[in-house]
């Protein structure tokens, strides 16, 4: 995607600054604070524009650092899957945890505490059962679970990266109700029907990459108690959102659930795809 493309979406609307900001990066071209108030000034009637050109100044300092992280492997890649996404997520979880789990908080964790409370926002409207027992798969530092702890009856976070794990237990040190492991099994280590709601916010598309999905899906299956829910934000990283849909409804069906929502965009701040998937009695 070239630059020209980010910013001609942002400035209609389709993306946020901080989406397009963080594209800006990951595309490798010129993100400077001055360049994007120029493209802000060539368009004053987009309020976006403008916003991603401050929102490039307020973080200028973190460009620079930010740019060659974007640069980096993100991505896993060789024949073990889960060793390569493990160790990517290792590295993340000391360079720069909050950029590892969002490249759009640019780092920063004011950034990431708003995206974190929109995303967090959403999961209660969507499920009643935010307010009980709650597996978050690919936890990360712990951001989504921690901030779940305190209306929920528990919360367990699991994660390939045993970095992101001991990251995520310092920030929850004191909190009774939430808990971290590391997983890098096929089985995840929950009772059957000991789960009302299964989380996965930006970690099934590196399942989709291992070609583990159907033995996800059984798991996700057996943890969940009849009538809870499986909350999937971004399905897959294919950019093909019409096939995400399309794949899970198919899948749910086979494994014993109903879709309640399928590729629905409720946030204001991540560019993220929402499926609800609720587990039949």
């Amino acid at each position: 995607m070239t630059d020209r493309v980010i910013l001609e979406q942002c400035g209609r609307g389709e993306i946020s600054p901080q989406i397009a900001l963080a594209r800006l990066l990951l595309a490798g071209g010129r993100v400077d604070a001055a360049h994007l108030a120029d493209v802000a000034a060539g368009h004053p009637g987009s309020h976006q524009l403008a916003a991603l050109a401050r929102l490039a100044a307020r973080h200028g300092d973190r460009l620079e650092s930010l740019g060659r992280l974007a640069r980096s492997p993100l991505w896993p890649s060789g024949d073990d899957v889960l060793a390569s996404t493990a160790a990517i997520f290792d590295r993340l979880a000391v360079e720069a945890p909050e950029a590892g789990v969002a490249l759009y908080s640019l780092g920063d964790p004011d950034e990431l505490a708003a995206a974190t409370a929109e995303l967090v926002g959403v999961i209660r409207a969507w499920s009643p059962s935010a307010s009980g027992r709650i597996l978050d798969f690919g936890c990360g530092i712990g951001r989504v679970a921690i901030a779940l702890a305190d209306g929920a009856e528990s919360v367990l976070g699991l994660d390939l990266s045993g970095q992101m794990i001991a990251e995520a237990r310092r920030r929850a040190e004191g909190r009774g109700t939430v808990r971290f492991a590391r997983n890098a099994a096929a089985r995840l280590p929950v009772e059957p029907g000991a789960i009302d709601l299964f989380l996965a916010a930006d970690s099934l598309p590196y399942v989709i990459h291992a070609g583990a999905f159907d033995s996800f899906m059984a798991e996700a299956a057996r943890v969940l108690r009849p009538g809870g829910d499986l909350l999937v934000f971004n399905w897959s990283f294919r950019g093909d959102p019409e096939r995400d849909v399309t794949e899970a409804r198919a899948l749910a069906a086979g494994h014993g659930f109903a879709v309640i929502r399928a590729g629905e965009r409720p946030f204001a701040i991540w560019d993220a795809q929402g499926f609800q998937l609720r587990r039949i009695p």
